[in-house]
């Protein structure tokens, strides 16, 4: 994700979170993926609750970023749009071509590659030799860890500067 940060190239990111998401339908038996937490659900409801709780914090964050830090750097949203590295000169087709694909990486093959691996496998490698709890804690940290190079580790004007408010938030 720092190289990434660095040289406005994310298609490797894209194609690694497209690779997690689909690895375990590739690798693992059914067991395996229960396992790992991929089972179907009776509780539509409780799904439909998360998705909606998911957009209220979203946009809750979104106001903060925007209140507190309007389009400066420091604000996460405002960074993570400006660091893609999109020609100028493109057509309006080709934008929205851009946008689509980023937009279907970051929001469907990003999350469930991201689950997969922390949720699942991290915490399940943990889980056995430390229990539970510290294999959520392990797991949780190493979330955060990687997610700072959105929210206060950026690269701006070909140097690193670090946002610790905007890291804890």
């Amino acid at each position: 994700m720092l190289n990434a940060n660095e040289t406005g190239n994310y298609s490797l990111i894209g194609i690694v979170m497209f690779i997690s998401a689909l690895v375990p339908f590739l690798f693992l038996s059914k067991f395996g993926r229960k396992k790992i937490g991929i089972k179907t659900t009776k509780k539509l409801n409780i799904l439909i609750l998360a998705l909606v709780v998911g957009i209220i914090f979203s946009v809750i964050l979104y106001l903060i970023g925007q209140v507190l830090y309007g389009i400066s750097y420091e604000n996460w949203y405002q960074y993570i749009g400006k660091s893609y590295n999109i020609p100028e000169n493109i057509s309006k087709q080709s934008k929205r071509t851009m946008f689509f694909i980023m937009a279907v990486t970051g929001m469907i093959f990003s999350p469930i590659g991201e689950e997969l691996f922390f949720r699942g496998i991290v915490h399940g490698s943990f889980a056995k030799s430390v229990g539970e709890k510290k294999a959520s804690l392990i797991d949780s940290t190493a979330f955060a860890l990687t997610h700072i190079s959105h929210f206060g580790l950026v690269f701006i004007n070909n140097s690193w500067k670090f946002y610790l408010v905007p890291a804890l938030i």
